[in-house]
């Protein structure tokens, strides 16, 4: 009877939002559920984090270098810049990155949107709920990067590249390990190239992308289905582990890999999100 009674006092001491979430609380995925994981983040754009200002408060919208104001990567020759100016949205329960044509389809002629999470951690299960833009020379990325921003490694939950050979029916699951004995198959449904080709077109609809990332290695997910399972080691190239990652969720234009967005890449072009979930044990 005590039980009970404290558990109805909790739940009228709660805010009518906070109950909901409350009874709304996700269960662990198929994959990871009775194996003792707990949710430790739900960036869930329909009940958890539905303000540009809450949005704020989790993520940053810059990459960890340069004192965490780099906005664009370089050395992949991205034409983006990530931007604050319309490039985030929460609308109809989902986060949108916006990549916007400014100043035309040329290098620095596009802002895009971003975020860096603020929360970090080591190990776990990472998924995402997201519907990519069709559009050749797009580029949207969901990935885990070291906080101390010495890469790598680097864990990508999941790429998706309109290159003309590559597109929105394959994507990519590449894992990026300091040394070559820090990594190995073993399992994979992974094409020569290291892409999934799921039998469907992945700009029509919204799919969940996940990673189990242990100690011992990494196992990529999309809708509940296994596509490879790999050791994978979290060090650095002395051999010190890697320490917390954040993660990232883009939305790159342009590069070497998916190459300059042609005359029929509609811009804006929207990255659409429901949720970020992060579980650990």
């Amino acid at each position: 009877m005590k039980r009970i009674l404290l558990a109805a006092a909790v739940s009228l001491s709660l805010s009518p939002l906070a109950a909901i979430a409350q009874e709304t609380a996700p269960t662990p995925p198929p994959a990871i559920a009775g194996r003792g994981y707990h949710l430790v983040k739900n960036w869930d754009f329909a009940a958890t984090i539905t303000s540009l200002d809450a949005l704020r408060q989790e993520f940053w919208t810059r990459y960890v270098y340069d004192n965490g104001t780099l906005d664009h990567l370089t050395g992949n020759g991205e034409w983006e810049r990530y931007r604050e100016n319309d490039n985030h949205r929460i609308v109809d329960h989902r986060l949108e990155l916006i990549a916007h044509l400014r100043d035309g389809r040329h290098d620095g002629g596009i802002e895009s949107g971003m975020l860096r999470s603020k929360w970090t951690g080591e190990y776990g299960y990472f998924e995402i709920r997201m519907k990519v833009p069709r559009g050749r020379g797009l580029w949207p990325a969901f990935w885990l990067n070291p906080q101390d921003a010495n890469w790598p490694p680097e864990i990508d939950v999941v790429e998706v590249v309109d290159n003309g050979r590559d597109t929105t029916r394959n994507s990519f699951h590449n894992l990026y390990a300091s040394r070559d004995e820090d990594q190995s198959d073993v399992e994979t449904k992974l094409d020569r190239w290291g892409s999934y080709r799921p039998g469907v077109d992945l700009a029509d609809d919204f799919h969940v992308f996940a990673v189990e990332w242990t100690p011992q290695g990494v196992t990529h997910y999309l809708d509940g289905t296994k596509i490879a399972e790999r050791r994978f080691s979290w060090v650095h190239k002395d051999g010190s582990d890697a320490g917390p990652a954040h993660v990232l969720v883009n939305l790159a234009v342009g590069g070497k890999w998916p190459g300059p967005p042609d005359s029929d890449t509609e811009f804006p072009a929207i990255l659409q999100v429901s949720y970020i979930r992060v579980w650990q044990k």
